[in-house]
Parts: structure tokens; C-alpha cells; sequence
């Protein structure tokens, strides 16, 4: 029903910080992230009309719609970039040089083994750490809430292993 949606701009509002974010988690540059970005809410737009609440909430929606285009983005640039991109990335920061300097190794460490992950567990923790709930990434990745905790729980359960194992 009509009155059930939220108005398109209202979830614009609320949601470009969160999509924005889990873009760019997923290619890492801001450049291409601005521009799936906008993609994402230039489909969800024209699609508005076919969204209704009943089926799904607007956050699973939108991160759907989000979530096909970054699988459309790196299609057309393909998987060997998206590693790249990902342990290339570095984080914001606004602190000593130094501190900078070591997060940034840190993180591309971090980013290096969580690429290594099967592609479901990575997807399950960048989806969940974008807010979703787990209902909403089993949705996304075609699975029940359970299975979405599973693998979420199984990739930081490798995590942690390989953390221990290399005395981190």
C-alpha cells in the first residue's frame, strides 16, 4: 500500500550514509562509490513504485538494489580489481601520522584476510556491519536469519584463527 511506504526522500535521508558506506566498503574508492551510489538510488526510484513494505523492509530493499549493483560494478571490472581495491583501501583517520600510519597496516592486513574469505562470509560481514539485521542479510544473500548467523559467525570465527595463529 501507498500510505505504508515511507516518502522516497525520507529513505533517501536515512539510508545514503548507510548505502554510501557499505559501497564503499565493497570497492573501496570514494570515486566509484559516489557513482554506485547514486546508481543504487536512481533504481530504486524508478522501482519506488513497485516497493511495498509488506514484502520487505526499506533498508533490505535499498541494500538489495545496492548489493546488485556493486555485483553489476565489479562484472564489468572485474574480480581481480575488487581484491585489489579492497586491500588497497585505507582508512579515515584524523590522528598522528604515526597512529595513521599503523591502522593503515592494520587494516590492509585485516582487509587481506577478510578477502580471503568464501565470498558469502564476506558479503554476510559487510552486509551486517552496513546495520542490517540478520533477517534482512539472510534475505539478501537468499537464506533464513539462521544461516545469515552461521555465516557471519563462521567468518569471524576464521578471523580470530588466523589472528591467533599469526599472534595478533
Amino acid at each position: 500500500m501507498l500510505a505504508d511506504r515511507p516518502p522516497f526522500e525520507d529513505m533517501y535521508r536515512e539510508y545514503l550514509g548507510r548505502i554510501y558506506a557499505y559501497v564503499r566498503a565493497q570497492v573501496g574508492g570514494s570515486a566509484d562509490a559516489e557513482d554506485i551510489t547514486a546508481q543504487v538510488f536512481m533504481n530504486a526510484y524508478q522501482a519506488y513504485a513497485r516497493f511495498e513494505t509488506r514484502n520487505t523492509t526499506p533498508a533490505a530493499w535499498l541494500f538489495r538494489i545496492a548489493r546488485n549493483a556493486t555485483l553489476d560494478h565489479f562484472r564489468a571490472q572485474g574480480r581481480r580489481d575488487r581484491l585489489r581495491r579492497t586491500i588497497e583501501r585505507q582508512p579515515l583517520a584524523e590522528e598522528d601520522p604515526a597512529h595513521q600510519a599503523e591502522e593503515r597496516i592494520q587494516y590492509r592486513a585485516l582487509m587481506t584476510k577478510v578477502a580471503q574469505l568464501p565470498e558469502r562470509q564476506r558479503e554476510a560481514i559487510s552486509l551486517r556491519h552496513s546495520g542490517l539485521s540478520f533477517d534482512e542479510v539472510g534475505g539478501l544473500l537468499g537464506c533464513s536469519e539462521d544461516a545469515a548467523k552461521m555465516l557471519y559467525h563462521r567468518a569471524l570465527k576464521a578471523l580470530r584463527e588466523v589472528a591467533q595463529k599469526e599472534g595478533v
